[in-house]
């Protein structure tokens, strides 16, 4: 009876594991369509990926994860559509799920950060939302940097948001710069393979810098780092866009 309780005890340790590595390899495999995604500006992709994000939630592992990378498939799908209805419908939905992942887990430096920027980027839709979402927003990205302020995204999300704030606040280009060079140092110091974990962001980084040089009309480093994040990634069409932009 003990060696029957003890195989079979065996049996469901090795079916959990099973199931587990299968979930890794899903969320790593979905990673990968983001990014393509991203990169072509493809709505119907990103949708489809939602979809399969959405089935994933329902194994009930990682769930803090999954509505993280719920919440950015929105987010993006926000930036690229130009249909004022659809990025107010997709800006709510990334803001739910990244509420339901930061509850989930609140100790999550990147949930924090990204949290932060659904925020900022709301208020863009919704400028009455400026006070109520301009002070939460703040207060997330403080409680990232707590959490871990060497996070190469967190780092990211704080530049961007800094060149986008009024200098009275602490914003401008001058202060993003700063932050956002700290961010690409840590990203080239990041580890080749994050598996399950968070790894975009290094072309926008350079991208972000090279708008904030073009901010102080500093065009040649403006191109310069925006031919870096083509270096980074060569599929980047905003890269493309901002570079022509500047050469035409």
């Amino acid at each position: 009876m003990k060696k029957f309780l003890l195989f079979t005890l065996l049996l469901i340790i090795q079916v959990i594991a099973r199931a587990d590595e299968s979930i890794d390899s899903l969320i790593i495999s979905l990673k990968k369509e983001q990014q393509e995604a991203l990169n072509s500006a493809d709505l119907t992709k990103f949708n489809d990926i939602a979809n399969k994000l959405e089935r994933l939630s329902t194994f009930g592992e990682k769930e803090w994860l999954i509505n993280y990378y719920l919440a950015y498939n929105y987010y993006r799908m926000t930036s690229i559509t130009q249909d004022k209805e659809e990025s107010n419908k997709f800006i709510s939905e990334a803001k739910k799920y990244i509420q339901k992942s930061v509850e989930l887990k609140d100790d999550f430096a990147e949930g924090r950060a990204l949290y932060s920027s659904i925020l900022g980027f709301e208020i863009n839709l919704k400028p009455q939302l400026a006070m109520t979402n301009g002070i939460k927003s703040m207060q997330e990205i403080e409680k990232a940097n707590k959490l871990d302020d060497n996070n190469p995204r967190v780092c990211l999300i704080d530049g961007m948001m800094t060149l986008n704030k009024p200098p009275m606040f602490g914003g401008g280009a001058d202060n993003a710069i700063t932050k956002l060079k700290k961010a690409i140092e840590l990203f080239q110091n990041e580890p080749e393979d994050m598996g399950i974990y968070p790894d975009w962001g290094m072309d926008e980084a350079y991208i972000w810098l090279g708008m904030s040089y073009e901010q102080k009309d500093e065009k040649s480093k403006a191109l310069e780092y925006y031919k870096k994040a083509i270096e980074v990634n060569p599929d980047n069409g905003w890269a493309k866009a901002l570079i022509k932009n500047i050469e035409e």
